[in-house]
């Protein structure tokens, strides 16, 4: 087990599709960064010249908490973001195993390395790469933004924060923020893991690379779309891992419940079925 994982792992980091897509996301929080400091100057020169009238309510300085990637709520990098992570996720790793069948690289593996150790070090590792390549975004941003922001306690009233104290540990958010924040960016990148390992269970039904990064994207966003049909939005994993809680009702039973549901799902299809193939 030791040799396979470590074989894999070195696959994963010299590969080059693990640091575009860690480059991706991180133009993504450079963009964001750029503009909230532009936006940030604009309104104290509005609010020098004008006071409170420029806002219509108390002004509060921008903090960290309504300016990182996590919880900034109303520009376009975030949703970005969030709605590519499931492609994010699964690009460094799960085009891979398309590849290792289509060039015989499998077939030949399986002749050196135990069954139960390959297709176990490959799930771990497809998990481990979305998992890694999701924390490097979310923490590079929150580290920038603390760089220039101050990190002063949210307050409801100024009406700058999204999150509110009846959703999901939205007290912890007013009275520590920045566990929120770490506790909120731990299940993203659990999460992003779920969808590196759904999509290297989808490479099992196709040779395509493109369709097996792909795949996850599509069954979560038609996901996304049926439950929103049904107003159901709450149980849509686009939607629940937005820190900033954009609907009613998400709750932490419900996504710790979907994860161990996606993760068994993944597993059982790749590590039982898959490994019991005798030909690729």
């Amino acid at each position: 087990m030791k040799v396979a994982l470590k074989l894999e792992l070195r696959r994963l980091f010299s590969s080059k599709e693990l640091y575009i897509a860690i480059l991706i996301g991180l133009a993504l929080v450079v963009w964001l960064f750029v503009y909230e400091i532009v936006e940030a100057n604009l309104f104290a020169e509005q609010y020098a010249l004008y006071g409170d009238k420029v806002s219509g309510y108390l002004y509060y300085p921008k903090t960290v908490f309504n300016s990182c990637i996590e919880l900034e709520y109303d520009a376009l990098p975030p949703i970005i973001l969030y709605l590519l992570f499931p492609i994010i996720a699964a690009f460094p790793y799960a085009g891979a195993y398309c590849k290792d069948k289509k060039t015989g690289y499998l077939k030949n593996l399986l002749t050196r390395i135990d069954r139960h150790d390959c297709f176990m070090a490959k799930y771990i590792v497809s998990f481990l790469s979305g998992f890694l390549v999701s924390g490097v975004i979310l923490l590079s941003s929150l580290m920038l933004t603390m760089l220039v922001f101050p990190m002063l306690t949210p307050e409801a009233v100024t009406q700058n924060y999204y999150v509110q104290s009846g959703n999901m540990w939205g007290e912890l958010f007013y009275t520590m923020p920045i566990l929120y924040t770490l506790l909120y960016i731990l299940i993203d990148m659990l999460w992003c893991g779920c969808m590196a390992s759904f999509a290297l269970m989808l490479s099992m039904f196709t040779p395509s690379p493109f369709l097996a990064v792909t795949g996850s994207f599509i069954v979560f966003e038609v996901l996304d779309y049926v439950l929103s049909l049904f107003s159901l939005s709450q149980f849509s994993p686009i939607t629940f891992l937005r820190p900033i809680q954009t609907v009613d009702g998400i709750s932490f039973g419900i996504i710790l419940t979907e994860f161990i549901v996606f993760m068994a799902a993944s597993f059982t299809a790749f590590y039982f079925l898959e490994r019991k193939k005798d030909v690729f």
